[in-house]
């Protein structure tokens, strides 16, 4: 009698790789829906709301496009080019916090999915987590950090580092997105006093 191989009878074919393939099933969506989420909030928050909210405003798509561009390699220090290129200042205050917000959510669920695929990755990252909780100190306050990591240094330190050390996603994002608030302000404080100056 002639065996029959299908998905009812949960049978495969010698040879045949379907079981496989099935048992891989669940281990790859795992990995997808992650990787797809971080692209959808980088690719929402650092392109969607900038370009369409110059579109929406009637605004250079060119100089939106520097700004984006220019936000993604030097963040805050883009404040200066949106403004010089005749943008308004409150439209690249908000869209370069945009961009950087998006930086901060891509990076962290990319590093998070490699995490979640990889057991190696995960059993370094758990040893590391062991080695900051050693200090109460650092375990409790060290979070903080992200602040002034974020004026100085930017989001490319802050999303590894904060995905590193285990802490809780959205408080780092919190605190990344404050310090670099602070900086961008600042920053668009003193480019408009400076135009002001220079044109008054």
């Amino acid at each position: 009698m002639r065996q029959k191989y299908s998905h009812d009878t949960g049978l495969s074919p010698p040879g045949s790789n379907y079981s496989t393939s099935v048992m891989e099933y669940p281990a790859v969506m795992a990995v997808l829906r992650p990787a797809s989420g971080a692209i959808g909030w980088c690719a929402l928050l650092a392109f969607i709301l900038p370009l369409g909210g110059a579109w929406m405003l009637g605004l250079s798509p060119a100089a939106a496009g520097a700004l984006v561009a220019s936000a993604f390699v030097i963040e805050y220090g883009s404040i200066p080019i949106g403004i010089g290129l005749g943008l308004p200042a409150q439209y690249v205050f908000a869209a370069a916090t945009s961009i950087e917000a998006g930086i901060f959510l891509g990076l962290f669920g990319l590093l998070d999915t490699i995490g979640t695929a990889s057991g190696r990755v995960a059993r370094f990252l758990a040893w590391i987590h062991s080695l900051a909780t050693r200090s109460k100190m650092f375990d409790r306050y060290g979070i903080l950090g992200l602040f002034p990591a974020e004026i100085i240094i930017g989001v490319y330190l802050c999303a590894p580092v904060s995905w590193l050390f285990g802490w809780n996603k959205w408080r780092s994002f919190a605190i990344t997105m404050a310090g670099y608030c602070v900086a961008a302000a600042i920053t668009t404080l003193a480019t408009l006093g400076v135009i002001h100056y220079l044109f008054r």
